[in-house]
């Protein structure tokens, strides 16, 4: 805490005038040490007293205003987004009260508000939870006993391996085909494809490096940033023959640097998808559903989930298996088959031994 330098006045005292908030105060004492000291404990009083104050008055809407912008630097854009998001068009009725006022049973109310009005469950386990991280900057929330709507799980759409083949077929030659490819063959997110640069592209080792990712900032620009969704999603993947020569073809050698995909964003990928598909009779799985064919994939080849989770940056097994991979309907079908003859054969033995 800075101190202004004492002054002797023509009486032989000493005098600093402090500054607190804007209002000015006079501190006078008969000793220059007395007069620092006085002058220091007044200011660390004020600064306390109006602290105070503050959080007395504070809302939660203008704590997450702080939370955001005292962690603007280390938080992705696309996280800044979405805390705006909340921000503007979720949880007002909680955002308005005080933070001092504001108790579990007010969270639960909000909880229920926020299910009533149609929101998933996931958006509003998202939203509440970062009410509760700006909460505890300032007052201890127990939120162990707060019930939420009971999560729906939802089918993401996938392709099963004749449709995989269908596709990278029918997307041969077109503008969107390598994004395609990477998507399904290797399982990029759509960040990450839109945030490669051509070095990325090792042709010499014959591997591609994913260490950037291409996201939508609180402006709704893209922004590409120098690190991916998680740690593990930084990752290096064996570029497969196929793919690595439709690359090579993208640009020729002179001119391969920044972005890959410089003139694309994921809307456009969406819609070159999506026209594929219709005009081929594919199911149409959507750009994020290329990463849960290839995760389905995987698992029809019975890759161990260590190695799938490498490959694919998940950095849990809980969400490789319980979000992304899916059981094709011929594997399901050779069980069925597999479980039949095992009882067929049971049976029949059983009855020539009688």
């Amino acid at each position: 805490m800075k101190i202004p330098k004492a002054k002797k006045l023509p009486s032989g005292r000493w005098n600093i005038q402090v500054m607190v908030d804007g209002k000015r105060a006079s501190i006078t004492a008969e000793t220059e040490k007395e007069c620092i000291a006085q002058a220091a404990a007044y200011k660390a009083g004020m600064i306390e007293k109006e602290r105070a104050h503050r959080e007395k008055t504070l809302t939660l809407n203008d704590a997450l205003t702080k939370y955001i912008e005292d962690r603007s630097a280390v938080l992705s854009p696309s996280t800044i987004r979405s805390y705006k998001e909340t921000q503007k068009n979720r949880i007002q009725n909680l955002l308005a009260k005080r933070v001092k006022d504001i108790q579990e049973s007010d969270l639960q109310i909000q909880i229920n508000e926020e299910a009533q009005a149609g929101r998933s469950a996931k958006t509003i386990k998202n939203d509440i939870s970062l009410a509760i991280s700006v909460l505890q900057q300032y007052k201890p929330i127990n939120a162990k006993w707060l019930k939420y709507p009971q999560r729906v799980k939802r089918e993401h759409a996938y392709l099963d391996a004749d449709q995989c083949i269908a596709l990278i077929t029918a997307c041969e030659g077109d503008v969107a085909e390598v994004p395609i490819l990477l998507g399904l063959w290797l399982g990029l997110r759509r960040s990450e494809i839109l945030g490669l640069c051509w070095d990325c592209i090792d042709l010499e080792g014959h591997k591609l490096h994913i260490h950037r990712t291409l996201v939508r900032d609180e402006n709704s620009n893209f922004v590409l940033k120098p690190y991916t969704k998680t740690e593990s999603s930084r990752r290096t993947l064996s570029l497969p023959g196929y793919i690595e020569e439709k690359i090579c073809q993208l640009k020729p050698e002179d001119q391969r640097q920044g972005q890959l995909f410089e003139t694309m964003n994921s809307s456009f990928i969406y819609d070159r998808l999506r026209l594929i598909c219709k005009k081929n009779n594919i199911p149409f799985p959507g750009v994020h559903g290329l990463r849960h064919t290839n995760a389905s994939v995987m698992l029809s080849l019975g890759i161990v989930d260590k190695v799938a989770m490498a490959r694919g940056g998940w950095s849990t097994e809980y969400t490789l298996k319980s979000v992304y991979q899916h059981l094709f309907q011929a594997d399901k079908r050779t069980a069925d088959e597999l479980i039949d003859d095992f009882f067929t054969s049971k049976l029949q033995t059983n009855l020539q031994t009688k």
